[in-house]
């Protein structure tokens, strides 16, 4: 458009100098032309500056938009993590075996008998849960009630000395318990750090 503007100007410059050498045109006129001649140029700068001020921000939005930070969600602590993973694991031992409930209820008016009966229960399955979250496997390969010696570069981690220790090694006793390790654990990974219902009240519904 301030293209267009300009040409205007610039053929009205011409005829008035083609005009007023070969024609004797009036005053008024030759008078009107120097005047259209600056509109038409005034045109042609606002022209330009608008088509200016328009192409501005759409060349800046790109920009904007590419250096704008994404917006992460805040992820757990490994404390929260853990915790949540804890009350998961007692959520599947009192759901298979009902260990929650035979530990937590008062079992003195119940005989032992009917301590018995709840045991097995709570056995078989909190062992179910066991074998199927960890690889549980002995410390020690031998059997109980047998004598070992620890030499000096035993593993502090996998046997604990009980009794009279002596202050230097060897250490010779008998084995009291093997022990237990896990070679696997498979606890679930969990992004929900809000548990805390290890088992839900249940209410029977008229």
């Amino acid at each position: 458009m301030s293209l267009i503007f300009t040409l205007a100007a610039l053929a009205i410059v011409c005829a008035q100098t083609f005009f007023s050498t070969q024609l004797n045109l009036p005053a008024e006129i030759g008078a009107q032309l120097p005047l259209t001649i600056v509109i038409l140029l005034a045109l042609a700068v606002l022209c330009q500056l608008i088509g200016l001020v328009r192409r501005k921000p759409a060349a800046q939005k790109p920009v904007a938009a590419a250096t704008k930070p994404a917006e992460e969600a805040p992820k757990p602590s490994p404390a929260a993590l853990a915790e949540a993973q804890i009350v998961q694991f007692l959520a599947r031992l009192q759901e298979k075996g009902r260990l929650v409930d035979f530990a937590m209820d008062d079992i003195t008016p119940h005989s032992n008998e009917d301590i018995g009966a709840a045991a097995r229960i709570v056995h078989q399955g909190c062992q179910e849960v066991l074998k199927d979250l960890f690889d549980i496997k002995v410390v020690h390969p031998g059997e109980e009630g047998e004598s070992l010696s620890l030499a000096a570069d035993f593993d502090a981690r996998a046997y604990r000395l009980v009794g009279k220790v002596p202050e230097h090694p060897p250490f010779n006793g008998t084995v009291l318990h093997r022990g237990w390790k896990t070679t696997r654990i498979t606890l679930p990974q969990l992004t929900d750090t809000t548990r805390e219902v290890i088992a839900p009240a249940e209410v029977e519904i008229d």
